[in-house]
């Protein structure tokens, strides 16, 4: 090898290991429920999101961003691991809706779910497990939902983020939802904080008259400024704007005033629980520019999955994507996504490449430089975003992503499977074997069925989707002895 060559070699080696020794820090922001179109910079007509369209426009916005499961519970697992939640068996948000339903209710479906699991597993190394052990803090704050139902609060507690990686965790534990945003965060007949509830944060007086959404970026504020000259990990999980779906009065008033009949976003409730949201990231953006940690760190924030429409008032408007959370289309799944990396992702940048949630693990380790678990990385589904980040590749050049919901939802879902591939979306029934074939490009909206027209598309995108399901162990539903049909 001549001088100049190993010259070159050497300055690579050596900017390799520079860059590994300035591992960013992280922070995800995982809003639950947030639709495609709910921030400013996704074409809301009425709420005001300032500081995430700054994000937006400091980093790079994603229009073709999907969740892992159209509920919950699956995309916070898939987020942990990088996994499929079809390949980690947990497809439904914890416990389902199958586990409440009185028999009487049964009756009326023709299917009934497999036996999923419905805790995050230990054998599986998550993103918490991976960062610490290269060296980073990790925290977890906010909603967790991924430990079982139970009664028992010791075998909870054994799934609870502390126990998965997280050295503090504020907030998190197998609830998906507050009692109230309101202090003490309960119904009025609760003893206890449902957040506060077999975790271990304590309710306090810095917390006391603290709206929820507000609450939980002081904490994790705090923890960043504690933290300010080491490597961390901050997974800021909001409740918002989950139900029930209470903003604060003075920015209701505020939204109440600002309505018209040609809005299409017309909640000022929830209007006001997204204004939160986006106050939270101004404040953790703010704390880290206050303490010169803004060039050092990446922020994602994305949603687990798409916008509530059903429901009373239903909170929100997703067109013009179909339906909402719970369904089998496009507005249950396609959500914001943002990563902002100063330095490293070029400025106000928008990228059609589809994603999803299981590519943020290898993507979080990549940039981090941290190798992670050999034997859990060989399980990874998603693949790292870095080459389309720093832009030093186009396109990822993966074909297709998939998602498996062998559950009913209120939503409107009954179970299914679905692919996309390209500018195609293939959905499959299982009921019936039906299939739905869109084209997203010319009809983003899912109106027009193309599976007949288009046969062999839909044959050859159907065939790709068993395959998957194969490689993947998929649950499918069974049949429901307890079925008599709509008539009896």
């Amino acid at each position: 090898m001549s001088r100049p060559v190993l010259c070159v070699v050497m300055w690579l080696g050596l900017m390799t290991v520079g860059a590994a020794a300035e591992s960013p820090n992280v922070i995800i922001f995982l809003v639950d429920d947030l639709g495609w179109t709910d921030l400013g910079c996704y074409g809301s007509d009425l709420y005001q999101t300032p500081h995430i369209d700054r994000l937006a426009a400091s980093g790079m916005r994603f229009t073709d961003a999907y969740s892992a499961c159209t509920v919950c519970s699956p995309t916070r697992a898939a987020l942990m691991t990088g996994q499929y939640p079809a390949r980690l068996h947990l497809t439904d948000w914890i416990n389902g809706m199958w586990e409440g339903l009185p028999s009487a209710q049964r009756k009326k479906y023709r299917l009934r779910p497999p036996k999923w699991t419905q805790h995050l597993e230990h054998r599986h190394t998550t993103l918490a497990e991976a960062l610490g052990q290269g060296g980073y803090k990790t925290a977890h704050i906010g909603k967790w939902h991924l430990t079982p139902r139970s009664n028992d609060a010791d075998v909870v507690a054994r799934f609870f983020p502390k126990r998965h990686g997280f050295d503090v965790n504020v907030a998190g534990n197998q609830w998906g939802a507050p009692g109230s945003y309101f202090w003490p965060y309960r119904r009025a007949r609760q003893k206890n904080s449902t957040v506060a509830r077999v975790t271990n944060f304590p309710p306090s007086e810095s917390t006391r008259g603290k709206y929820l959404t507000e609450m939980l970026a002081e904490q994790a504020v705090g923890v960043i400024e504690r933290w300010k000259g080491e490597r961390f990990f901050l997974h800021l999980a909001h409740y918002a704007v989950h139900t029930p779906i209470q903003g604060r009065r003075d920015l209701v008033k505020k939204y109440r005033a600002k309505i018209t009949p040609t809005h299409r976003h017309r909640n000022a409730e929830y209007a006001a629980m997204v204004e939160s949201v986006d106050r939270s990231v101004g404040a953790v953006v703010s704390a880290l520019d206050r303490l010169k940690l803004t060039d050092k760190t990446v922020i994602v924030f994305t949603s687990d999955n798409g916008g509530l429409i059903h429901g009373r008032n239903g909170p929100t408007d997703n067109r013009p994507l179909r339906a909402g959370k719970g369904s089998a289309y496009e507005g249950g799944v396609r959500v914001p996504a943002i990563v902002s990396w100063p330095g490293r992702v070029p400025r106000n940048i928008t990228c059609h490449e589809p994603v999803i949630t299981c590519d943020l693990y290898p993507t979080v380790l990549e940039m981090a430089g941290v190798p992670g678990d050999a034997e859990h990385n060989s399980r990874v589904d998603g693949v790292s975003l870095l080459p389309v980040l720093t832009r030093d590749r186009p396109s990822l050049g993966r074909s297709d992503l998939y998602w498996h919901y062998p559950h009913y939802h209120r939503g409107g879902a009954t179970p299914y499977s679905a692919i996309r591939s390209g500018a195609w979306r293939l959905v499959e029934f299982y009921e019936d074997r039906r299939l739905e074939l869109f084209h997203l490009g010319r009809d983003p909206g899912e109106r027009n069925n193309l599976a007949k027209t288009h046969s062999q598309k839909a044959g050859e995108l159907r065939e790709r989707l068993h395959q998957w399901r194969r490689r993947v162990s998929a649950q499918a539903p069974g049949v429901n002895s307890e079925f008599r049909g709509p008539s009896e």
